[in-house]
């Protein structure tokens, strides 16, 4: 994202100085073509995430750095993609001193070409992965975590042209009381209580409590996070869902579906009008984004809106630029289609278990006695474990037709 940005910048800072510096110093008598090396930094202050660039002569030393104004990233590439900055001019002086013979003069041919600028083709390198702290009596468990943010990382980046910035680190212990002295060692108090049970970030920092220390949807939805960022963005189904869909498809290996029992669960038992309203759950945010880009783009074009809204542009303007349907349209069709799914939904519903069981196949629950039918699919039957799943247990066999 951001990388590609700096790359093109550096490459040009680097033209820009070497013909700068042949010019001053043979203008008068002949055209050399030389190099200058650059020393590079792009920095991201954690308190607001706001970007800097920073340029000195090779190892010159610490006073020598000249640091640009805060970058603004609210521009996007022709794809999406990527955030793109304005152009910036940093001044890095650069002394060149050449000694050359008179009897040279016009003769002089270069012996090494200026580089050429980075091509504007759009491919990431992958962000650098990891610093591990705690549990350091067990490092398996450090190289363990590595190994599988490596993993989403390059998953990413395969399969999205993705990348994040800056450094990471990984905090973990062996217990629920060891995270509270991984956040008071990182930020100086110890909290009431954890932001998440199972995983969550502040600045450059992650932290994966012992149950999802290898968990694969909590990795790759926190690496997303770090990549997509993740500020106060309204309403908040604009982030929500591409979140989900990320961290799905490199946990199961498949992108989520309208069709899935989840996303038809919320169609039955919950309102669309929520969406309007900002009030919906996890699964109604995720496929309000399954329904946009079935019917108006692809998963890109929801990473454009969502980059959009970011970066401060007002999510009415974004979606309809994005999308060429207005908010207000856009949910009228939304609710409308979902109106319907539910009347769908309610119509096929099976009365029992013993009517269901000649019908469809049983699914497996999360929890309780294992195999059983989806909720909305039997909903006069109670959810005892709620776990979506209802006559967990129920042997067909051995039931009377009801």
């Amino acid at each position: 994202m951001v990388g590609r940005v700096n790359r093109t910048i550096i490459a040009a800072l680097i033209g820009a100085i070497a013909i700068g510096g042949s010019f001053g110093a043979f203008a008068a008598t002949q055209t050399i073509e030389t190099t200058a090396s650059v020393d590079v930094r792009v920095w991201r202050r954690i308190s607001d995430g706001e970007l800097f660039i920073s340029t000195r002569p090779e190892d010159s030393g610490p006073d020598a750095w000249v640091t640009s104004e805060v970058l603004d990233m609210s521009g996007l590439s022709q794809s999406g993609r990527f955030q793109l900055s304005d152009t910036v001019t940093v001044d890095v002086p650069v002394s060149v001193e050449v000694e050359v013979p008179e009897a040279s003069i016009g003769s002089t041919r270069p012996t090494r070409p200026i580089p050429e600028a980075v091509p504007d083709d759009e491919t990431p390198i992958a962000g650098p992965c990891c610093e591990v702290r705690g549990m350091e009596d067990t490092p398996q468990a450090g190289r363990n975590i590595v190994t599988d943010m490596r993993r989403v990382i390059d998953f990413a980046l395969d399969e999205y042209g993705l990348t994040h910035i800056g450094h990471i680190t990984i905090n973990i212990a062996h217990s629920r009381n060891g995270m509270f002295t991984r956040y008071e060692e990182v930020f100086g108090y110890r909290p009431e209580e954890l932001p998440d049970e199972c995983s969550f970030q502040e600045g450059e920092h992650m932290f994966f409590t012992p149950a999802c220390r290898a968990d694969r949807l909590a990795l790759a939805w926190e690496w997303f996070v770090r990549a997509a960022g993740a500020g106060e963005v309204k309403p908040e189904w604009a982030g929500h869902g591409a979140f989900d869909y990320f961290a799905s498809h490199y946990a199961t290996g498949k992108v989520p579906v309208i069709t899935e029992d989840r996303f038809r669960r919320v169609l039955f038992y919950e309102r669309a009008r929520d969406i309007r309203l900002d009030q919906a759950s996890d699964n109604m945010m995720t496929l309000v984004m399954l329904y946009t880009i079935h019917e108006h783009g692809e998963f890109a074009d929801w990473l454009r809106f969502y980059s959009s809204t970011q970066a401060g542009l007002d999510v009415n303007v974004a979606f309809e630029s994005v999308f060429e349907i207005s908010l207000a349209k856009f949910y009228e069709t939304f609710e409308e289609w979902a109106d319907h799914q539910k009347l769908v939904l309610t119509s096929t519903a099976f009365r029992s278990c013993q009517e269901a069981s000649q019908h469809i196949k049983q699914v497996v629950g999360s929890v309780g006695f294992g195999q059983g039918f989806p909720d909305y699919r039997v909903p006069l039957e109670i959810d005892d474990d709620d776990d979506g799943v209802v006559c967990e247990g129920f042997v067909a066999a051995t039931q009377d037709v009801q």
